[in-house]
């Protein structure tokens, strides 16, 4: 992939990650470290798998779905989102923060294609159990695609159980 072609991705990520932040409710001014490096080795690997698929599928293009999931994954594998401001050292918060971001990354590319709907009942249970699977469970690539694309709005407004001592972080 031409250096034109991905910098404005990795301005993108950049964007959408301080978006992210202040939707969290962290401050405007928090400090935080992106890794440029992660960043550009991600999306290679997406356009990599899109070639895969290409070459692989019968010509097969991965829709918007499957390319957020894999963007999310390498989110997952490769964390280059760092919160280093003094403010929140040693705060549960910023411990998951490439989780969350995975999570906030698919979910508007799911509301974008249109896969969920926003009826405003989302369940912070099903946010939860996807935050704690995303940072202590093991997923393949193609595993992380068929979760992904299993997401339905009937998936995010259900309750789950109850995770325990991860909820109290």
């Amino acid at each position: 992939m031409p250096n034109e072609e991905i910098h404005p991705i990795v301005q993108a990520f950049y964007n959408n990650f301080s978006r992210f932040l202040l939707e969290k409710g962290f401050p405007d001014d928090i400090k935080f470290h992106t890794s440029t490096f992660d960043i550009v080795d991600m999306i290679n690997r997406v356009d990599k798998r899109k070639a895969y698929y290409y070459c692989f599928h019968k010509e097969m293009k991965i829709n918007e779905c499957k390319v957020a999931a894999l963007y999310a994954y390498w989110i997952l594998k490769l964390r280059p989102f760092t919160i280093i401001d003094d403010r929140y050292r040693n705060k549960p918060e910023i411990c998951n923060i490439n989780e969350a971001f995975a999570i906030y990354v698919l979910g508007a590319a799911l509301l974008l294609t249109e896969r969920i709907k926003n009826t405003g009942k989302a369940s912070l249970s099903y946010y939860s159990l996807l935050e704690y699977s995303f940072r202590f469970r093991n997923f393949s690539i193609d595993s992380f695609i068929v979760l992904i694309e299993s997401i339905t709005t009937e998936t995010i407004e259900r309750e789950y159980p109850n995770l325990g001592y991860y909820n109290q972080l």
